[in-house]
């Protein structure tokens, strides 16, 4: 196995403070508090843009024919010239909030979460109307939607800081059939690109879980401090992605290490070599093509990467 996993491909771009990029079927998505993108598998070219003041953890439709919007005070669904289809107008999100929104092409429903007195709401409408509402954990704030996985569900992983976190799933196919939600209690999803199989963190973020799919009733879990012997106990993983059959990981607060395991076996890791480029602060994000992005924080930088190759 090769200590060199990522190779740099040559893009880079300079987005605003607290920008995040996951991967999106025509490429990438990049998003800020104020603005949306799409971009290409390259980074070569923008696929879709658009503006808007206050912006939450919002998505675009794989076929760039929609825009999931969360903003301040409401969620939206638009089409690419900015026309609204269909508007939930709320109370409004707390200083510190931003809510989420979705758009699911394959069962046409349109999700978001709203803010609540005592708890939050994740809604789901089709056809223009109020499908469904499910009863989040405590109050959200945050969170982000999980795109489709391979058995058909959405998920819905929301984090509230020390108040906890949890992950919500549901079938859109089968709303309607008063179905109750799938919930991972005290997790949040990592994105590790693995097809089906379902990555999570526990709330003390030192545990990683694996699931082979959504509602499996087992899963494999490794702490950090079982990787190496030099790790010392509740030291938080801080990235996950999926190479082929392994996974790699980086653990760490301040000094990062990457490791990786067969992603069958999470009893034997090797220590990987940093690649420079790939600073402290960023995430390094799964795509397609045998691509990842990685997104700084701080600085807003994100580049483009070969790999990982282990």
């Amino acid at each position: 196995m090769s200590n060199t996993f990522l190779a740099p491909v040559g893009a880079e771009l300079t987005m605003p403070e607290r920008s995040t990029v996951t991967s999106h079927p025509a490429g990438w998505l990049v998003s800020s508090p104020e603005r949306l993108e799409v971009f290409d598998a390259t980074f070569g070219r923008s696929l879709f843009a658009a503006e808007f003041e206050g912006c939450g953890a919002s998505t675009v439709s794989g076929a760039l024919d929609y825009a999931a919007v969360s903003l301040r005070d409401r969620a939206q669904l638009r089409r690419p010239d900015g026309s609204v289809v269909w508007e939930h107008v709320h109370d409004g999100w707390p200083e510190w909030g931003t809510g989420s929104a979705y758009w699911d092409s394959a069962s046409e429903t349109f999700a978001f979460t709203e803010p609540g007195d005592d708890s939050d709401r994740w809604c789901l409408v089709r056809a223009g109307k109020m499908v469904t509402s499910v009863e989040l954990t405590d109050l959200t704030a945050g969170g982000s939607h999980v795109s489709r996985t391979r058995s058909g569900h959405l998920g819905l992983s929301i984090g509230a800081g020390q108040d906890g976190c949890a992950v919500y799933w549901i079938d859109p196919i089968r709303l309607g059939d008063r179905l109750d939600p799938l919930v991972y209690d005290e997790e949040l999803v990592l994105d590790a690109g693995r097809g089906d199989s379902v990555v999570t963190l526990t709330h003390e973020s030192d545990v990683m879980r694996v699931r082979p799919s959504v509602d499996s009733d087992s899963f494999m879990s490794i702490r950090s401090a079982d990787i190496d012997s030099g790790i010392e106990e509740g030291i938080p993983f801080h990235w996950a992605v999926g190479a082929e059959d392994r996974f790699v990981v980086c653990v760490g607060d301040d000094d990062h290490q990457v490791f990786a395991s067969g992603a069958a076996d999470l009893g034997s890791w090797i220590q990987l070599d940093l690649p420079a480029g790939l600073g402290p602060d960023a995430t390094l994000v799964g795509g397609v093509n045998g691509l990842c992005a990685s997104c700084d924080w701080p600085s807003g930088v994100v580049r483009l990467w070969h790999g990982p190759m282990v």
